[in-house]
């Protein structure tokens, strides 16, 4: 079994750990993702967005898929929709 510090490796990307920040709805937001950078996760996830939202580009939205420049990269958002012709 690979370490927390044996890279991930998701297609093209490559995050430093194999520790993944799971998405928590009204956890996971971009403060909480900046102090656990401090611990060594390998990828961020932020809470659920909407997709017909963030097309929409509501400020709700917006925020919740905003990531702070203190984040190390990759990151990620974890987009839901119940239209796939919307999304």
């Amino acid at each position: 079994m690979a370490d927390r510090a044996t890279p991930l490796r998701l297609g093209p990307l490559t995050a430093p750990s194999r520790v993944v920040l799971a998405p928590m709805a009204g956890v996971t937001n971009a403060p909480f993702r900046t102090l656990c950078a401090g611990y060594g996760p390998g990828l961020y996830v932020s809470e659920m967005v909407s997709a017909r939202a963030l097309a929409q580009r509501q400020p709700a939205a917006l925020h919740a898929a905003a990531h702070a420049p203190a984040e190390p990269r990759p990151w990620s958002v974890q987009l839901y929709a119940t239209d796939p012709a919307a999304a």
